[in-house]
């Protein structure tokens, strides 16, 4: 008889798609018998559960599908290891800049803990279950390419890419774009200007982005215009933080300099 029930209990709760009420309701009822709870009490222990087990699978949902390479957080962060403007990170971390569709642009030499902060940033968003996307410009250039070609670069553009609350395009500046790389770069951004954010990685200041985009002045004034208007631009100074680590394991000779 007891056997039947817990079998009819699991059919039910797998009917309903409660699973954490599955998961839980023995081990809170032997909980609310010993306090003595009444039934309501019970019931509203075991859907808090359920409420609760239903948002971390949410969160981790997002985060699988933002594509990071790797998780990282603001509190990983070795803010010692260059010169960057602490308290600006921190207000970034508020995601009011997400709310009001504003970009986030990480200026700085390779290895300073760019792609860090992108990353951390959008694990916050992904923690309020919003949908972040995380791609570097080649592997952007790679698809936008092959839906151009298939004639759907709107869809890809609409989908795949507008559907994101945060887009992350990381290493900005390491490809060169030719004419229909640097054009289809331009649709992106003008297609997620004042609707969605945008946090962009680079290795180079923005007088240096016109060589990115096909040495085209007035195509990287619109672009930067686009990008500039409401944004927040944090530059980071400083060596690479693995060249440090090398050296410090005596990997690399200590006065080996950062090129990069």
């Amino acid at each position: 008889m007891v056997e039947q029930m817990l079998n009819k209990i699991a059919l039910a709760c797998e009917e309903l798609k409660i699973s954490g009420v599955l998961q839980s309701y023995q081990s809170i009822a032997d909980e609310c018998a010993k306090e003595s709870l009444s039934y309501t009490e019970y019931l509203v222990k075991i859907l808090d559960y359920e409420l609760s087990t239903r948002e971390q699978r949410g969160r981790q949902a997002t985060l699988k599908l933002a594509g990071f390479p790797i998780t990282k957080t603001l509190a990983d962060f070795d803010f010692t290891s260059a010169k960057i403007n602490k308290a600006q990170i921190q207000e970034l971390a508020n995601l009011r800049f997400m709310h009001n569709h504003e970009n986030v642009i990480l200026l700085g030499p390779s290895g300073t803990g760019k792609t860090h902060l992108a990353i951390a940033l959008g694990y916050l968003a992904t923690q309020q279950r919003r949908k972040v996307k995380f791609i570097t410009a080649a592997d952007l250039m790679l698809q936008m390419q092959a839906a151009n070609v298939q004639n759907k670069l709107d869809k890809y553009l609409s989908k795949t890419i507008g559907g994101a609350r945060i887009l992350i395009v990381d290493e900005f500046g390491y490809l060169r774009f030719n004419e229909q790389q640097a054009n289809m770069f331009f649709q992106l951004v003008n297609k997620r200007y004042e609707t969605g954010s945008l946090i962009i990685t680079s290795n180079l200041t923005f007088t240096k982005w016109k060589e990115v985009l096909n040495n085209d002045e007035a195509l990287t004034a619109a672009i930067l215009d686009r990008l500039i208007h409401h944004s927040h631009i944090v530059t980071i100074q400083g060596d690479s933080y693995r060249l440090k680590q090398k050296k410090k394991a005596g990997i690399l000779p200590i006065n080996l300099t950062n090129e990069a």
